[in-house]
């Protein structure tokens, strides 16, 4: 007669896996390729390859902190 709104644990599992692949495809991914696109930019500017890593890491690093505070 009544039947248990619960979700099970393999949907909820389910629901947990597409909310990661959510986060990561709007919010990590684009990072990433920002990052990428900030140390092409630089290296066509002329900065050394070490620098470029660097700074692009750096900023990586922040924006991945930002993201994981929120």
């Amino acid at each position: 007669m009544f039947e248990s709104t619960q979700p099970t644990v393999d949907e909820q599992r389910e629901a947990f896996t597409t909310g990661l692949m959510q986060i990561r495809e709007t919010l990590i991914v684009p990072l990433f390729d920002a990052a990428d696109g900030m140390k092409a930019d630089l290296l066509r500017r002329g900065w050394s390859s070490e620098i470029v890593d660097y700074l692009a890491g750096q900023w990586l690093a922040a924006m991945l902190a930002k993201v994981g505070a929120a």
